[in-house]
């Protein structure tokens, strides 16, 4: 069969020289998959392909990347399936029209979608779109078995883990098996994508340090914080590759691609010691002249100064730590299981062997109060004095899937049928979403609080060390990136300041 996997354009409130784009892993393993079982198949990356393009959408929001029409007008006629990968929800309001699009011109042609939104609102993505099949979850397995029933015609409720809809009705077979055995699943078909578009245009999700792709060690979480869709997507099955396995493919693609720095997308990479200590050796035994981070956050447990030191020698040198919160009541409340005086020790090996910290906070928790946030704020001076580099806050936002989504939702509070509420989540990467979901705490008191966030790390830290300050204007003069705050002021001052002189 021919297949169409595309990965769609992206939602943002107001024009912006920031570049959203980034290499779809999950996509990229769909394509393999279906390529190993003798599939035909097409990439439409919409966001890479219209890397320059900025279209306005409605009421404010703009559109980056190739619009519906664009998009269409490269589907192959002879396309039997298109796949879309859907993963946030702040981005519905324009996939479930690219959908309607494309249907309303193909309309032989089936659509499937996967990924975060879909997997945890299957029956609604259906009803607002016209889906004709959403897969649930870890998608590779399940998708080649749909794919195998559509082209022999064959009934679908053996299929675990897709929602479709009969008539009225919406039929759903229920969460597949995850795969036990993950070093079997078929390596990203990274060669289906424009990856000279983004190393041109040095798109990573970390800190850019060349060449640079998203690989996956590990698959799953053990952990269930309320804040996270993991559970819904992924259950708690956590699932380790062999070390050997995960460095050929970091081998294979650093000499296919000459790709040099590897983003780990993983949910938690670092659990087990054993494991990262294997990986690391098997990195130094070969020579390999790469880098690695661990841009999503990990845990601390396994991370004591002999890990870290062979992390940093093996080639990492960006890690991302995820507290969330400094603060033991919310910690509990969201079911973070995290020590806080352990993650201070490890933050300190991490520091001393010289890896880059970043830390990944979330503020306005529900039932966070004005007392749990000047707690975060005390243990954000303690991460700076044992030598954090960055600290990115966030506010809540309730993920679909989520525990806390699930909560709001009963309490009427979230409404995703209501497009009001889809524009009040799109991204506006000004640290500030359009909607607050605290019970206890202002909207301007939370954007104060943001900003005070910043003014504290990063005030402590130049004042801990005054070193710091200096390398990171000379980087900013330089133009090259070591930590996070660096990636802010080059993409969102430095660069959009140089086009405007240029024009």
């Amino acid at each position: 069969m021919k297949v169409c996997l595309i990965k769609p354009p992206i939602l943002h409130k107001g024009v912006s020289f920031a570049r959203f784009a980034t290499p779809p892993l999950g996509l990229a393993y769909i394509a393999g998959a279906l390529r190993s079982e003798g599939h035909q198949v097409q990439v439409i990356d919409a966001s890479a392909l219209g890397i320059d393009k900025v279209s306005l959408f409605k009421n404010k929001i703009y559109l980056f990347g190739l619009n519906k029409e664009e998009i269409s007008d490269l589907i192959d006629e002879d396309t039997d399936v298109v796949c879309y990968s859907f993963m946030f929800t702040n981005n519905w309001l324009y996939d479930r029209e690219l959908v309607r699009y494309v249907k309303n011109r193909f309309p032989r042609i089936l659509s499937i979608a996967g990924g975060e939104h879909a997997s945890a609102l299957p029956e609604y993505s259906i009803e607002q779109s016209g889906l004709d099949f959403v897969v649930l979850g870890e998608g590779e397995s399940v998708i080649v078995q749909l794919m195998h029933a559509i082209e022999r015609q064959e009934s679908y409720q053996s299929i675990k883990g897709i929602v479709y809809k009969v008539e009225n009705s919406f039929i759903n077979t229920g969460k597949q098996v995850r795969a036990s055995q993950i070093e079997n699943i078929v390596w990203p078909a990274w060669d289906l994508f424009p990856l000279n578009i983004y190393f041109e245009n040095k798109m990573t999700y970390g800190v850019y340090r060349g060449n640079t792709l998203p690989v996956n060690a590990t698959r799953g979480c053990p952990y269930q914080c309320t804040f996270c869709s993991s559970p819904d997507m992924w259950g708690r099955k956590y699932e380790m590759r062999p070390p050997k396995d995960f460095v050929d493919e970091l081998e294979f693609l650093n000499k296919e691609y000459k790709v040099v720095n590897f983003d780990l997308y993983d949910l938690t990479a670092i659990i087990k010691k054993y494991w990262i200590v294997e990986m690391c050796r098997e990195i130094i035994k070969r020579e390999l002249n790469i880098t690695y981070q661990l841009p999503s956050g990990t845990r601390a447990e396994a991370i004591d100064f002999e890990v870290a030191e062979l992390l940093y020698q093996s080639g990492c040198k960006n890690i991302t730590y995820a507290p969330e919160s400094g603060s033991e009541i919310v910690l509990k409340d969201i079911k973070k299981k995290v020590k806080i005086d352990k993650m201070l020790e490890s933050i300190k090996s991490s520091s001393k062997v010289g890896l880059n910290i970043k830390l990944n906070m979330i503020i306005g928790f529900p039932d966070e109060k004005h007392t749990d946030i000047w707690e975060t704020l005390l243990f954000l001076i303690k991460c700076s004095w044992y030598g954090a580099n960055d600290a990115a806050p966030a506010v809540f936002s309730p993920y679909p899937g989520s525990e806390l989504f699930e909560r709001l939702r009963k309490e009427g509070k979230i409404d995703p049928a209501d497009d009001e509420y889809l524009y009040d989540i799109i991204n506006t990467y000004d640290l500030m979403p359009g909607k607050i979901f605290s019970n206890h705490i202002s909207a301007f008191a939370i954007k104060i609080y943001v900003y005070l966030f910043l003014l504290v790390f990063y005030g402590s830290n130049y004042l801990f060390r005054p070193i710091r300050l200096f390398r990171t204007l000379q980087n900013i003069f330089l133009e090259r990136e070591e930590s996070r705050i660096e990636q802010l002021v080059l993409n969102n001052f430095l660069k959009p300041l140089k086009l405007i002189f240029r024009g």
